[in-house]
């Protein structure tokens, strides 16, 4: 991905732009009521790195640009779907759409604004999740998931938290009831490799599944929307 100033913003900045469809929430950003209790300080900041980044004009006009960029976060906003794969949030326009919107998380807690064409999606996951270029083992053909053992999954809850866990996120926020226990409004996956087996757990409903590497692709190109055959990979 380029990376320019102009698509790395503060949360306060992104609130700011996400003001201008009335947006009190984003997903993916933290509670914009904890930068409304700092009092005007982050806002002015905010909107003056906005001038500076070309977004407003001197005069405080919404330039070309910035209204690119509004555009993209109103988008973002009214996504009927969001997945979330570590610091990688993705909102959709369309099912059909050949391109999704994308939110970064930086490791400084700024963020990033992507459009980007789904082939180029794939590519940035290969890159940013290993587990999706692993070799599958030979037994996995005979199997989707199977649950673990009690003993399996006293194992996998000793396991410290790792960079290579991978977190997947599923959010209908319009989808009723509003409850995390409903899958169908939110689920979160955790995955993981042990023992060179492919570990998924279901938080919401707390199970613990081995799961062959092609149930992982699939739930997670389902989740993207993203077409997947067994032998082709990212």
């Amino acid at each position: 991905m380029t990376q320019t100033d102009i698509d790395t913003f503060d949360v306060t900045e992104l609130y700011l732009l996400a003001a201008a469809f009335d947006a009190e929430a984003l997903f993916g950003l933290p509670d914009k009521k904890i930068f409304q209790l700092q009092g005007e300080e982050p806002w002015s900041q905010a909107h003056a790195k906005l001038i500076n980044k070309g977004v407003f004009d001197k005069k405080g006009s919404l330039t070309k640009s910035g209204a690119v960029i509004i555009k993209t976060l109103y988008t973002y906003f009214f996504s009927q779907k969001y997945v979330r794969i570590n610091n990688l949030m993705f909102a959709f326009r369309e099912k059909e759409a050949e391109e999704v919107i994308i939110l970064v998380e930086t490791a400084d807690k700024t963020y990033k604004l992507y459009v980007m064409a789904k082939p180029l999606v794939l590519k940035l996951l290969g890159e940013k999740v290993p587990l999706l270029n692993r070799e599958p083992a030979e037994e996995e053909k005979n199997f989707l998931q199977r649950e673990l053992s009690l003993e399996d999954k006293d194992a996998i809850k000793e396991i410290e938290v790792t960079n290579d866990i991978v977190n997947i996120e599923l959010f209908h926020p319009r989808v009723k009831p509003q409850i995390n226990t409903n899958p169908n409004h939110y689920q979160q996956w955790l995955v993981l490799s042990k023992d060179k087996k492919l570990i998924m757990i279901d938080t919401t409903q707390k199970q613990y599944y081995q799961a062959s590497q092609y149930w992982f692709m699939k739930v997670l190109f389902d989740a993207l929307d993203f077409p997947y055959r067994q032998k082709v990979g990212v």
